[in-house]
Parts: structure tokens; C-alpha cells; sequence
């Protein structure tokens, strides 16, 4: 399957859907585990995966295969969770150091009127607005509607013409990247609590 597989690799780089398609579901899942064995959090590896192809579609124009299409993916996995490792270290250091701040700052605002909750709340809802204004615009739309606006999977679905799985996967999207993106204000939550 090797020279057959490195011309359907050819043909993704050309833009073919149905060869991006083939990869997909061929390595989607082995990527998945190989990830998960590295980075031993099922979430990260799931998006590392979901990355990774965003990635290689976008540049497919650009890749160079040097050997099998199956080895490209699974090198281009491994550098994704050593990526990944890294900024993992750098966000423990920036935790603890903002762990630090805050025991500094309740020092200086308990002499003062202003509550550190305040501060942190607003700073909160300034980092979700920008998480959310990340997000595609459907998702968006979506996340938007169900939790800023309350409104009920079905009659999403209804308004936007779309099916109630579309609007329940692209919500699942959007929380991901939200937690994401604001994962540090739930550290803060544990520190403080």
C-alpha cells in the first residue's frame, strides 16, 4: 500500500477532500492513542489529532513528504505533543506566578475598599468574551445562544437551519476551547478556595 498511499497523499496535497477523507479515517484513531500514550489526557490528545489535520489541510500545499504518509503523521503527532509538553511546563510556571500575585495583591487590596474578587471577575469575563470571539463564527453563534442566552439545543437547531447534532458537536467545540482558554481562572478558584 505504500507507493499507492503516497500518491493518495499526493492528491490530498492537491486539494483532494476524499484523500484527506481516506487519512482521516485511517490514522484518525492509532493518532488519537499514540497521542493519548504520550500526553496521558485524553482531551489534549484529542485536540493535538484535531489539529494536526486542520494543520496538514491548511498547509498541504507546502508538505514535502520525505517517507510513508503514516510515518509524516505520526512525526507530525510527536512534535505536536512535545509542542504541547512544552507550553504545558510554561503554563505551570505563569500558574504559580500568578498564584503569587494573588497573595500579594489580597495583601495590598485588604487595605483598600476594592475587592480582589472584583478584579478577578471582571478580568474573567474580558478573557471569555475574547475565548468566544476566537471561536468560528457558527460556533460561535451557537455557544452564544445555548449559554450566554439560554436557549435549548432543539431550538437552535430550528433557528439556524441546521441539525440538533451539529449544534450539540459544535457546542461541545466551543466549551473545549473555552475551558481551554480559561483554564487558569478555575486554578485561581482552587487556590483561593
Amino acid at each position: 500500500m505504500g507507493a499507492n498511499e503516497k500518491e493518495i497523499f499526493r492528491k490530498m496535497c492537491r486539494g483532494d477532500e476524499g484523500a484527506f477523507e481516506y487519512f482521516f479515517k485511517k490514522y484518525y484513531h492509532r493518532l488519537y492513542s499514540y497521542s493519548l500514550e504520550i500526553l496521558k489526557d485524553g482531551l489534549a490528545a484529542e485536540e493535538i489529532v484535531e489539529e494536526l489535520y486542520t494543520s496538514i489541510w491548511e498547509k498541504r500545499s507546502q508538505i514535502e513528504l520525505q517517507s510513508s504518509p503514516g510515518a509524516y503523521l505520526f512525526k507530525t503527532a510527536y512534535n505536536h505533543c512535545l509542542n504541547q509538553i512544552k507550553h504545558k511546563k510554561v503554563e505551570d510556571k505563569y500558574y504559580s506566578y500568578f498564584k503569587n500575585q494573588l497573595a500579594i495583591a489580597d495583601l495590598e487590596i485588604a487595605n483598600n475598599s476594592y475587592p480582589l474578587s472584583t478584579l478577578i471577575e471582571r478580568e474573567f469575563e474580558a478573557s471569555l468574551e475574547k475565548s468566544i470571539e476566537k471561536l468560528p463564527d457558527q460556533c460561535q453563534q451557537i455557544f452564544r445562544m445555548s449559554r450566554l442566552e439560554g436557549r435549548k439545543n432543539q431550538e437552535i437547531a430550528e433557528k439556524l437551519k441546521i441539525s440538533v447534532n451539529t449544534v450539540k458537536t459544535q457546542l461541545q467545540r466551543a466549551l473545549a476551547r473555552v475551558r481551554k482558554d480559561l483554564k487558569h481562572y478555575f486554578v485561581v478558584l482552587f487556590f483561593r478556595t
